[in-house]
């Protein structure tokens, strides 16, 4: 199963500072993570990275992650080290790690070996792991018709265009799957049409992140378990 090559200023972006804060302030800077799964040419799942670079500083060494329980292997790539590194030792990110490449995402796309999909929010709570997928919406969430009519045309999107656009989001709950994260899809709106700021005055709708789930949003259908409430409400729940 092959991914869409990630775009590069999404795939490198900040993470948002309100869901930031609330999970530093509940449970600490160890406990997030940003998993990111690389697979081979054939679409394959070769391993699970977690990337420091000077766009996205969340992962660190000794943070708490999640484990594959199918056997696949996970990497610490720091290249904010001198010399640069991967732990453990591996030839498979010698490439990734050269000087001409600022992080894995500037190797991704200048070769069409390997491709990623990454999970944008992964904690630990203390007795599990979960995490969510962020996408956002310009157009307010006024009511829960007007969000699931706004987030039924997902498929819509240039990203979810094709036969890629749904695979690279089956990746990432599969990947989920694997490593034992309940995850979820979250849409919020943002402040204005331009911009990715988040509108925390407004409404949220998250429903489990299953293959499922894709299937349905890939075919204009909102899932039947989808949650409406407001951002300071889902804020409260992570």
């Amino acid at each position: 199963m092959s991914q869409t090559t990630p775009n590069y200023p999404y795939a490198t972006g900040t993470a948002e500072a309100p869901i930031i804060d609330m999970l530093v302030e509940k449970y600490g800077t160890k406990a997030l993570t940003w998993p990111i799964v690389l697979s081979g040419p054939s679409g394959d799942t070769l391993a699970y990275y977690y990337e420091r670079n000077a766009q996205n500083q969340i992962n660190s060494k000794d943070d708490i992650r999640p484990a594959s329980q199918s056997g696949i292997q996970t990497f610490f790539v720091d290249y904010m080290s001198n010399p640069r590194s991967a732990t453990p030792p591996a030839k498979l990110f010698n490439p990734f790690l050269s000087a001409s490449f600022d992080n894995s995402y500037d190797f991704i796309l200048q070769q069409d070996t390997y491709s990623t999909v990454d999970l944008d929010y992964v904690w630990f709570t203390g007795t599990a792991f979960t995490g969510f997928e962020l996408t956002t919406f310009w157009v307010p969430f006024s009511t829960e018709a007007e969000a699931r009519r706004l987030v039924s045309m997902i498929n819509r999107r240039p990203s979810w265009a094709g036969p890629n656009g749904a695979h690279a989001m089956i990746k990432i709950a599969l990947a989920a799957m694997d490593l034992n994260v309940e995850y979820y899809f979250v849409c919020a709106n943002t402040v204005g049409r331009v911009g990715s700021a988040l509108n925390t005055k407004g409404n949220v709708l998250f429903f489990p992140l299953t293959s499922n789930s894709v299937a349905a949003l890939a075919n204009g259908r909102v899932p039947a378990d989808a949650t409406f409430c407001t951002f300071q409400q889902f804020l409260s729940r992570l």
